[in-house]
């Protein structure tokens, strides 16, 4: 099985990466496989390739958090047969609103990757601060520098 497809767009050729997720994802325990695929630089489709109206955006957290951090405990990084930290990817799945300043995201579930084995794993944070709906820009990102929107 490929695990990179190809798709033709008329601005560029954009990469497709499918993911094995053994155990699903949270509210789709039962789909297993999954494409990820950048969209712009900000944005990435996340989708089941068995339902594909199963389908969420997703950010990389540390654009919009450099600080936020995890650590992966033993039994996911067993899952993800992870044996480079340099093979990790995260993402975030979002939430987006009518007026995309106020999309947010999820910190508190990240979407793992191991970009080297093809494995995925989302997991739930414990005995942290962050949310499922973090927002992703502060509302002073949106202002001009004349105080108006």
């Amino acid at each position: 099985m490929s695990q990179h497809n190809r798709t033709e767009t008329p601005q560029e050729q954009l990469v497709k990466e499918t993911y094995i997720f053994p155990k699903g994802i949270l509210g789709f325990e039962e789909l297993k496989s999954f494409e990820l695929q950048q969209h712009d630089e900000v944005f990435s489709l996340f989708s089941a390739v068995e339902e594909h109206s199963v389908a969420f955006v997703t950010v990389n957290p540390f654009d919009f958090d450099p600080e936020y951090e995890f650590e992966l405990s033993p039994e996911s990084v067993e899952d993800l047969a992870v044996t480079d930290p340099s093979d990790v990817q995260v993402r975030c799945i979002v939430t987006l609103h009518e007026e995309i300043r106020h999309a947010t995201a999820n910190l508190l579930a990240p979407v793992v990757f191991n970009t080297h084995k093809k494995m995925g794993k989302q997991i739930v944070l414990q005995n942290t601060s962050y949310k499922t709906k973090h927002a992703l820009w502060r509302n002073e990102d949106f202002l001009n520098k004349d105080g108006g929107i």
